[in-house]
Formats: C-alpha cells, sequence, structure tokens
C-alpha cells in the first residue's frame, strides 16, 4: 500500500511538499523531481527555505506557521503570488505561474503541512494569449465600424463641400414629407442654380472653380437654420428643404437672403468672382407630394429665372411653368 501512496504521489500532476515544525522537508514528489531537476534524494532532510528561497518571504512564513501550529489552510493564486519554485532550466522568473495550497497534516501528536504547488503557466499563457487576441479583435471591429461609417458618410455626401449628396436628398426629402404630414405641417424645396459658373470654370481653372463652390455651400448652409437641409445635386446645383414653414410666403425671406448672399463677391487667391443665383422653389403640399415631383416643380421654377435674365427666385407657377 505505502508503495501505492509513493506512486501515486511522483504521477501526480502537481508539486506534493511535505515539511514538519522545523520546516524540514519529508515528501518531495516526482513532479518537484521533472520540474526542477533536484532529486527526493538530495532535498529530504533539508530545510525548506534554503531549497526554495521564496518561502523565506514574511508573508509565505507566516502561512506555513499558520498551518503548522494553528492548522489554518491557505490557497494563493499564480494571479496574484506568479510562483514559489523555479524550473531547473531557469529562464525568466516572470514567465511562471503557479498555484499554492497549503493544508495542516496530523500523525501521532505530530503537525505538518502539506504543499500543493500546481503549475498555470500554460493555462495563463493561453488566457493571455487569449486576452491579446481578444483585444485585437475588438481594436480590428473598431476599425471595421470607423472604416463603415467613413464609406457609408462618404457615399452619401460630396467629397468636395461635405453636403449631402443627391442620394441622401433624396431620403430627407422623403423624411421632410412623412413629417409634415404627421405633423400637419407645410415646407418648402428650394432649386438653386449658380449663374456664370462655367465661364469661372474656364477662365480661373477647376481648383479655383472647386474653391467658389465650397464657398456657395458656406453661404447657402449660414442663411438656413440647423433643421433644414442644404445638398449639393451635382456641378453647380444646390437644393435646400425648408422645414416647417409658418406661411409659404417665409420661403421668400430666405430666398431673398440667399440672393443678398450671392451678391457679395467671393475672394479665392486674390481674384474677386462675382456669381448670381437663379432659384425655383416649389411648396408642400400647395404644388406637390412626391419627392421627385416637388424636386421637379422647383426646377421648373428656377428655370423660368434663367430664361428672364437670370438673379433672383421664383415659386412654381402652374399656369406659368409648363407642367410635364
Amino acid at each position: 500500500m505505502d508503495n501505492l501512496v509513493v506512486q501515486a504521489l511522483n504521477k501526480t500532476k502537481m508539486g506534493i511538499i511535505i515539511i514538519d515544525r522545523q520546516l524540514k522537508i519529508l515528501v518531495w514528489n516526482g513532479w518537484l523531481e521533472r520540474f526542477t531537476g533536484m532529486s527526493a534524494e538530495d532535498v529530504l532532510g533539508k530545510n525548506l527555505l534554503q531549497i526554495c528561497p521564496r518561502f523565506k518571504a514574511n508573508m509565505y512564513l507566516n502561512i506555513l506557521q499558520n498551518a503548522l501550529y494553528h492548522g489554518q489552510s491557505r490557497f494563493c493564486s499564480s494571479a496574484l503570488h506568479k510562483n514559489f519554485i523555479l524550473p531547473k532550466d531557469g529562464g525568466d522568473e516572470s514567465f511562471y505561474r503557479q498555484n499554492l495550497h497549503v493544508e495542516p497534516l496530523y500523525e501521532n501528536d505530530h503537525s505538518y503541512a502539506l504543499l500543493q504547488i500546481s503549475d498555470t503557466t500554460n493555462t495563463s499563457t493561453r488566457v493571455y494569449k487569449l486576452k491579446n487576441l481578444i483585444k485585437e479583435l475588438e481594436t480590428e471591429y473598431t476599425k471595421i465600424k470607423v472604416s463603415e461609417k467613413i464609406s457609408k458618410h462618404l457615399s452619401l455626401h460630396d467629397s468636395l463641400t461635405g453636403l449631402p449628396n443627391r442620394l441622401a436628398y433624396k431620403d430627407r426629402l422623403a423624411w421632410a414629407i412623412s413629417n409634415a404630414v404627421r405633423s400637419e405641417t407645410r415646407f418648402a424645396v428650394l432649386y438653386i442654380d449658380t449663374d456664370g459658373f462655367k465661364q469661372i470654370n474656364d477662365t480661373y481653372g477647376h481648383e479655383i472653380g472647386d474653391q467658389v463652390l465650397m464657398e456657395v455651400a458656406r453661404r447657402l448652409k449660414g442663411n438656413i437654420r440647423s433643421t433644414d437641409c442644404v445638398a449639393r445635386l451635382g456641378g453647380d446645383e444646390f437644393s435646400i428643404i425648408l422645414n416647417q414653414l409658418k406661411q409659404d410666403n417665409d420661403a421668400e425671406i430666405v430666398a431673398q437672403n440667399l440672393t443678398a448672399a450671392f451678391a457679395i463677391p467671393i475672394h479665392v487667391n486674390a481674384i474677386e468672382i462675382h456669381l448670381s443665383a437663379s432659384i425655383g422653389i416649389s411648396l408642400f403640399p400647395k404644388d406637390g407630394q412626391d419627392p421627385t415631383e416637388l424636386l421637379k416643380l422647383a426646377d421648373m421654377a428656377m428655370y423660368r429665372i434663367k430664361k428672364n435674365g437670370k438673379r433672383g427666385y421664383a415659386f412654381f407657377h402652374p399656369e406659368i411653368d409648363q407642367v410635364w
């Protein structure tokens, strides 16, 4: 039976040490022999502090004393205490992780302490690698979400002016109709086309033309409320949704302000550029109740301004403007 116990101790996959009250080592199992390279023959009878210097620390001496003299058990986790013995080939001490479980033992009125040391290095390493992998995945996920957000923004916005593009504008126009129906309010659609922009491009080049368009976008945004929407439909064509108007003529006030804003010269690279705008206006629900229809009617009113000499604004008028 004793032989079976010895075989079991030597095959146990953890370090087993038994010490007496003088800290003399009485049991040193096979796992410890393989891990430390020190045979039981070399260790038995020697003081634990000589073989395992880690236990010289007051904290661990107290733990051993409490087990030997007061029958107290104690568990020391690898997360807090790191390790207790080192392998025969040394290496980086911080790499190893071990749990320690100290239990009192008794025989013939004598007390002893059982030290069970389980190596958790591989588990800790796997956990560490897993944590790193999770962290990398979280970083990658964040990058993907940011990339998706940027891609979505680019797909719905004009890259030059940063304004919503035609696709996003149609969605906002549909939302404006839905909101107006729900709240029983009215809104206006302004179709804005600059006058003479092609000549500016031909005279000064596209780089100057782009800066002019950016300034046009700034002036349009500067003359509407935060609840309104301005978009670049393409080229030098823009459109505005004026939400929740108290009366139809409120759109005329905005059109007047925009006309005045365009009367101020634009300065680009010391070049003074004079630009005006032709603005057509359609009203919901008076003129139409469909996004495409409202935009087209505002375009027709704008075209009437173009035909009549440019620079100015006009409401859509079914008896004047030709309906398709």
